[in-house]
Formats: C-alpha cells, structure tokens, sequence
C-alpha cells in the first residue's frame, strides 16, 4: 500500500509477536531471513522446520501486506479488522497446500454466491453463477449464452484450453469467446476479480488460466481476522520449532557481505551484524533485493507491479447487494463479514475496489458511487479508509518476462546460500500463493544449505 485516508482512527495490530526485540542480539545464525511479511514467516517456518536457527529481521513493524488494521467505529463500541484492502485465500492452490503441510488450518468462510452482481453500463444485472441466474442475466444476449456456458464449464472443470507464457491473459480470453466481445468482457472481468490485475494485454495466459480455473472450481476463503489470522499461525509454527525463531522488527537491512568461510554477514543500518549460514530476502520486492545484492537483472526480469485503489467500509446496517462484478469497468464491491468475522455482531465490512489505480479523487468517487448502486447508505457507514494507489502484486508475471517461468529463481545465481521469497519469486503460483510457495522453497533450501552445503542445494534446484 502506498497511500491511504483514514476517516477514522485506524491502528495496526502489533501482538503476540513473540520477538526478542529487548533481548540479546543473535551475533550469529544459521539462516537470517530479511523480511516478516507472509514470504518471510513463511521462510522461518520451514527453515525452523528443518531444524536451522533462524532470525527474521523486519525494517518495519512486521507483517507486510498481510497486516490488518483495527479501526475504531463511529457511535458504536467495538472496532472493525481493515485488512489492506479485499483479500481472499484460494482454497486447493499452492498457498493453501503450503499451509497444510506446516500444519496451518485457515478458519474463514466460503462467500456465497447466490445473489451476486454485476456493474455494466451504469446498471445492475445478475452474475451468472448457475444455469438458473444465466437465464435471467442481461449480461449477455440470448445467442451468446451457449458461448458463455461453454467457456465456463471448461475453466469450471479444469479443460482449459493450453495457454502459452508469451500469450496475453486478453488473447486467450478472445480466443475462448469465439468473437463474442459481450463473453469477453464477462469472462474477462472473472480474469480481473481472481487474479486482481487490470492489464490482461500485459498478464501471462499461462499464469493466469489455472490461478482462475482453480478459482472457479474450488472458490476462497474470506479469513476470520483477516490476513493477520495466517501470520500468527506462522508465527506460532516457527517460535514452536525445537530451534525458535527470533523476530527483530524496526530493524533495517543495509548489506550482504560473503564471508571468507562461504556464510554471509548482514549488515544493518544500525550498525549490528549478524553471521549466516544462509539468507532469505523476502522483503521490498526486486529493488531491494538487487540493492543488497547488486543485482541490477533482478527488476529487469520482473513484471510491473499491479495496483488497486480501495474503498474499506464497515456498515451498522443492511447491505442490500453483497457482491458487485465490473464487466465494462475494473470494478468490484464485496462483503466480507459476513461470512467472516471481523467486526461486532450488525457491523458488515465491505470493501469496494478498482483494479488498476488511476487517481485518488477519480477512484474515490467512483468506488462510492458503486457503493450507493449497491444500497449501501451513506449514514450506515460507521468506519471507512481509503487506500489511494495499493500495490496488490509486486510484479505481475507478464509475457514481456516469461510468465512464471521467467520470474526471478528462489536460489540466486552466482551468491551461494542466498535465496529470495515473495509474490514476485519462483515458478509457482501468484498473489498470496506465490508468496507462501517461494517462503516455503527458500526455507527450506535455506537449512539445506546450512545442513549439506552449497552442492547439496545445487543438486536440488538444478
């Protein structure tokens, strides 16, 4: 997130953190992880797993984009979970499988789609989501709607088509819709909403086919206390290890120095160090970690970043149309408590979005024009926060890039026993997914390499 408006006091969460920030500082480990968000954690987990002693060091507060925000409510007591913006847990993708073999059972709830809607030329029709609802939708004309059905059904069973990296998420949807544009734009704001990116032109089809055909299939899990819920559970995972992670937060990274024995020196701008047997950068995307490694290709070899601007609310009130789809504009309002909790009881949090931030007085404008479409009264409203321009994937893996396989490599060439995690890092996955599978591969190979060295790790990935 780059910027945000607080209509109401809003404060991050900053508990059970479990660090070691008053305690002595750890001259030595055996894996250094750069970074407490999601990725980073996620490397702690595993490294700890595998018995390494690890330390997470974090310039900030910890958490990164998965941190939640507690926002006190207008006229009422309590307070409402803001997460950074509407995030969702795919359910059967690699994130969630990474969580299950840590142990980690997600508590949230399926969104349910009954009564789902779609914004299309200043009006309000029905989502297709069932034979039933595709008969009284207007989306698409009746010609079209065999077109349509035929599109879903394969994304729905997972027969997608064969989508190449260098191919266009746009293309592929074009191709799928036999020159119908009305199926197009249907199916292409379904690419929007699962994958959170506006520029289909620039989003690799390969990436992007199973991430959404996945969606349809096995749908998301809204989580109880927001993203917060998954690093806690990572937390808790990593500080339960036989080796205990140790957490320093505020503490900023400045240098990697290799040192004569093949381990690594971090360097912070504090003037602490800390000695390594490996490193995991996990944190500020591919220009910090080319600044600390003097890798220059690493942002040369990334996709651009895709961003959103968004519109938070908690409503002491009825919330008439739960779920709204922009088919013509990059547009979507959800309510996501309920079904998850993150509010008092008759407090709903709804967040409305446009994907592809332009300006923030357009965009606010905009996003609570859909919110009054949607029913929503402006004097319900009890809580809101506006997010100007919130980075949702660092990097997008693009067709400019390779798609996912020309993202950047867990195992960095050419610096032994350094490995890098985020949403931008490693061939598996996107979003939160990407993120939770390049932690647990870097980790993982983290500890190998303090366990069997450099050549063992070499062997692996190879």
């Amino acid at each position: 997130m780059d910027h945000s408006d607080d209509d109401h006091p809003a404060t991050p969460t900053d508990r059970d953190w479990h660090d070691d920030e008053l305690g002595r500082w750890p001259d030595r480990a055996d894996v250094v992880v750069i970074g407490a968000g999601l990725a980073g954690l996620t490397a702690a987990a595993a490294a700890t797993r595998a018995g390494a002693r690890a330390v997470v060091l974090d310039a900030h507060s910890g958490g990164g984009r998965a941190a939640v925000r507690r926002v006190a409510l207008s006229g009422t007591s309590g307070a409402a979970v803001f997460n950074d913006g509407p995030r969702a847990l795919y359910l059967g993708g690699p994130g969630h499988e990474v969580l299950r073999r840590l142990g980690i059972r997600p508590r949230g709830h399926k969104p349910p789609t009954r009564g789902s809607r779609v914004s299309l030329e200043g009006r309000i029709d029905d989502l297709p989501v069932g034979l039933a609802s595709l008969g009284r939708s207007g989306v698409v004309p009746g010609r079209a709607k065999p077109t349509l059905v035929a599109a879903l059904a394969a994304l729905m069973a997972g027969r997608p088509a064969s989508a190449r990296p260098d191919e266009p998420a746009s293309a592929w949807i074009r191709d799928q819709s036999r020159g119908r544009d009305d199926v197009a734009a249907l199916v292409a704001a379904l690419f929007r909403v699962a994958t959170y990116t506006a520029d289909l032109d620039q989003l690799s089809a390969a990436a992007a086919v199973p991430h959404v055909a996945r969606s349809l299939r096995r749908g998301v899990l809204y989580l109880d206390g927001g993203f917060e819920q998954l690093l806690d559970s990572l937390r808790s995972v990593a500080t339960g290890a036989d080796a205990p992670v140790a957490v320093h937060r505020h503490v900023a990274v400045s240098r990697l120095e290799q040192t004569v024995d093949g381990g690594w020196e971090v360097q912070c701008r504090d003037g602490r160090t800390v000695r390594a047997g490996a490193v995991v950068v996990a944190a500020g995307g591919p220009a910090v970690a080319a600044d600390l490694l003097d890798l220059p290709e690493l942002v040369d070899r990334s996709g651009p970043p895709a961003t959103a601007a968004c519109l938070e609310l908690a409503v002491a009130g009825p919330v008439p149309t739960r779920f709204v789809l922009g088919v013509d504009e990059p547009l979507y309002l959800s309510e996501h408590s309920p079904p998850a909790d993150l509010a008092p009881d008759g407090v709903r949090v709804v967040h409305v979005a446009r994907y592809g931030a332009t300006g923030a007085v357009a965009d606010r404008a905009r996003l609570e024009s859909l919110a009054s479409a949607a029913g929503i009264d402006p004097g319900d409203v009890v809580a809101r926060r506006f997010l100007r321009r919130m980075v949702v994937q660092t990097a997008i893996p693009s067709v400019d890039h390779g798609g996912l396989v020309g993202r950047p490599r867990v195992a960095v060439a050419d610096r032994p026993g350094v490995f890098l995690a985020g949403d931008w890092v490693g061939p598996v996955g996107m979003l939160a997914d990407a993120s939770l599978a390049s932690g647990e591969a870097a980790g993982s190979l983290a500890a190998m390499a303090v366990v069997g060295g450099a050549a063992t790790v070499r062997s692996v990935v190879a």
